[in-house]
């Protein structure tokens, strides 16, 4: 009879700035997997090397589907509801045919997107030309740029974005107790009933709208119909985590400033050869851990060897996908930052039948804006990297506020 290691707390220790715990280092050094006890949920497998995590993302035996009775491993006090993260294919293939549908990321659109996103950038920078510094880059610069871009390519006004962003914060956050995070859920989900039928009634060129017009192929009783629409709850699912995407891009963003802006020399090279810019675009999503810490849990469908551990079937395990992106086994000297790198295949988009659908956007923004901030005039903290405040919880670490002078 194998042995089941007595469990760790997970995660480790109090996240520090976009540090990776070192203890994610051990972790790649011993053999097998390691058996945490996470905040929330049964206890679980935490997967730490790169190549394991690659393995078990790709491994159809690995479905994000709980066994009757299983409580989730999370960092959350609440599981994710229903939703394309929360599916396995077929329904998962489904959902992301019609997502696709309506974010069209190809080519032409990623063009379009990245004509707005430069207007937009070139008018923010130039608006602090006007105004004495200290100017906020997040405030003042990544959060508009967001909005402007985003919100009218899913189909959200501008002004109730803030909606969005508090059910996010009780979505994310592990302080918030249960009741007042399904509250704040249930706030939402009230308002994507109304802007559902306010673009079914009068159809726009947005996802949303894409998406309303999905429910009207269900088949019989409401279920989906078989070529790909989509029943009312799951096109409010869809709503939902398009949503968290606004979020979440502005996350990255403000991570990729912050390195910029703390790491020496590293904004000057884009300077001296902005081709470096795409390369140095991955490098920074790369090293800025995203999630903090772990991913969705996966469970194992029948007994699968990973990394030198037997995962019985029903148990689960959590990628850690932080700790991959700095497997040195991939990536030489995965502390530093390196806009030479090269190759990168880092995990930060995950990996497999989930990988995210918005990669091409994020990067183009990411790109966008780094070019607006390597071509102007030189920017430099105004404050301490100490003086920084910093959200900080088991998801989401990013600094709040990033003041700049000239």
């Amino acid at each position: 009879m194998d042995i089941i290691p007595e469990p760790v707390d997970y995660p480790f220790g109090k996240p520090i700035r976009l540090d990776v715990d070192s203890e994610y280092t051990r972790c790649r050094e011993r053999p097998g997997l390691t058996r945490v006890r996470p905040p929330y949920g049964d206890d679980a497998w935490l997967v730490t090397r790169y190549h394991d995590m690659r393995s078990v993302l790709r491994d159809r035996r690995f479905v994000r589907t709980p066994p009757a009775g299983g409580d989730e491993a999370r960092l959350t006090v609440l599981p994710l509801q229903d939703s394309i993260l929360n599916t396995d294919p077929p329904q998962q293939t489904r959902l992301r045919r019609v997502l696709a549908s309506g974010l069209r990321f190809n080519t032409e659109r990623i063009h379009l997107l990245r004509s707005i996103a430069e207007r937009r950038s070139a008018t923010l920078m130039a608006g602090f030309a006007d105004t004495p510094p200290p100017h906020d880059l997040v405030g003042d610069y990544i959060k508009p740029l967001v909005v402007e871009v985003l919100c009218p390519l899913i189909g959200i006004p501008k002004q109730d974005l803030a909606i969005f962003l508090n059910w996010f914060e009780g979505f994310a956050s592990t302080a918030l107790a249960a009741d007042v995070v399904e509250a704040r859920v249930e706030e939402i989900s009230r308002y994507t009933d109304r802007l559902i039928a306010a673009r079914r009634a009068e159809p726009r060129d947005d996802l949303v709208s894409v998406l309303a017009h999905a429910l009207d192929e269900e088949g019989p009783d409401g279920a989906p119909a078989e070529d790909g629409g989509l029943a009312e709850a799951e096109i409010k699912e869809l709503v939902n985590d398009i949503l968290l995407a606004v979020d979440n891009v502005s996350t990255q963003l403000t991570n990729a400033f912050y390195l910029l802006l703390t790491s020496p020399g590293k904004l000057e090279e884009l300077r001296a050869d902005p081709g470096l810019i795409p390369a140095a675009v991955d490098e920074l999503i790369r090293y800025a851990p995203f999630p903090s810490h772990v991913t969705f849990a996966r469970y194992a469908t029948e007994d699968v060897e990973v990394g030198g551990t037997l995962v019985r079937a029903g148990e689960q395990v959590l990628p850690a996908l932080p700790s991959g992106n700095r497997d040195p086994s991939v990536f030489a000297d995965p502390g530093e930052l390196d806009f030479h790198r090269g190759a990168n295949p880092h995990l930060s988009f995950g990996y497999g039948t989930h990988h995210c659908m918005g990669a091409p956007l994020v990067r183009m923004l990411i790109g966008v804006a780094i070019s607006s901030l390597s071509e102007g005039p030189p920017m430099r903290l105004a404050v301490s990297d100490d003086e920084l405040p910093w959200r900080s919880d088991l998801l989401i670490r990013r600094v709040e506020t990033l003041p700049v002078t000239r």
